[in-house]
């Protein structure tokens, strides 16, 4: 744990001296979108609630100032020029405010855990996006299913042969299942590279292919472009928290997710109806072949639902008629998450 933090702190350091010019404070007269969230706020929290509003208001979103703050989100400046702090010890007008105090038009908190622990849908929590990235870019062109199942990531043992996911979610994790899904006769293991050129072929219909990111990855602007040519996506848990933006990225082009964390997604997602679920290490080949053999039929079903459960719950949120509500967001912090 102590490579992973200097490895965070030397990346912030870097973004930092990168991006730092780029910071905006805001100074003109409009009223805005207010975030004054608690320090302890990851930036993918902040990234999600900001690309949801994005999607509903035209209004600047400016974001309480502190010294941390700055560290933290410095380099999205350079990427979103909607977005602003406010200037220390000022307060613009406000048109909608996200505080976790009272008397709020949003009051938010963190407590997931509401999400996770029903099968039912919670219609406070706000959706967890996708990779950013994907709400910067145009809509991907989808394409014929030519791959059977696909994993992409990061499988690095220092990172992910930890009890964090196995001790607070009782759940497998990354490493475990990376090295149970090895030993599946059907598995191929090619880079980004290779599998754009070969997967047109059509040599993968009847595969479980399997991308690691150290051996070059499909870049995040092409990669639901070419996640969208196959059948499934192999869902694993992130590092400290199960929910990971690849199985949202999944549902969005018509992918069908198998998964070992369906009660995370808001409703659950339900086996056989909208996904494959897979909980030990003896399920893991049951449940690739499983897929590997559905029929056209079964398969397309299970795709339709799928694609309408991102369509229902995930493809954006209306704020407004959740108004002087509570909002739940997915922040991910272990103290807020177990």
């Amino acid at each position: 744990m102590l490579y992973l933090l200097k490895k965070k702190i030397n990346r912030k350091l870097k973004e930092f001296r990168e991006n730092y010019q780029h910071v905006r404070f805001y100074n003109g007269t409009e009223e805005v979108l207010f975030l004054s969230l608690k320090r302890n706020t990851k930036v993918r929290t902040y990234l999600n609630l900001i690309f949801r509003l994005q999607q509903q208001y035209q209004q600047p979103i400016v974001i309480e100032f502190s010294l941390f703050r700055y560290f933290v989100l410095v380099k999205w400046f350079k990427e979103l020029d909607f977005i602003y702090f406010s200037k220390p010890f000022q307060k613009p007008k406000i048109y909608r405010l996200f505080s976790h105090q009272r008397n709020t038009d949003f009051q938010i908190n963190f407590n997931y855990k509401k999400v996770y622990t029903t099968d039912e849908y919670v219609k406070e929590a706000v959706p967890y996006i996708m990779h950013p990235r994907n709400y910067m870019i145009a809509k991907p062109e989808l394409l014929e299913k030519q791959v059977g199942i696909v994993m992409s990531g990061n499988f690095e043992a220092k990172i992910y042969d930890s009890d964090v996911i196995t001790k607070n979610f009782n759940l497998l994790n990354r490493w475990q299942i990376y090295n149970q899904i090895i030993q599946h006769a059907a598995l191929v293991s090619v880079s980004g590279i290779e599998f754009k050129e070969q997967f047109v072929k059509g040599v993968f219909l009847d595969k479980f292919v399997v991308m690691k990111w150290q051996q070059g990855a499909i870049p995040s602007e092409e990669w639901r472009h070419y996640l969208s040519s196959a059948k499934f996506l192999f869902c694993a848990p992130g590092m400290t928290m199960p929910m990971c933006h690849n199985v949202i990225e999944a549902m969005s082009v018509g992918v069908v997710p198998i998964i070992n964390y369906q009660n995370w997604l808001n409703p659950s997602l339900v086996n056989g109806k909208n996904a494959l679920v897979y909980q030990s290490k003896e399920s893991i080949f049951r449940v690739i072949d499983k897929a590997l053999k559905m029929s056209d039929s079964e398969y397309r079903e299970l795709q339709k639902n799928a694609i309408d459960f991102y369509e229902s719950y995930y493809k954006d949120y209306d704020f407004e008629a959740n108004r002087f509500q509570p909002l739940i967001l997915l922040n991910e912090d272990s103290k807020d998450l177990i």
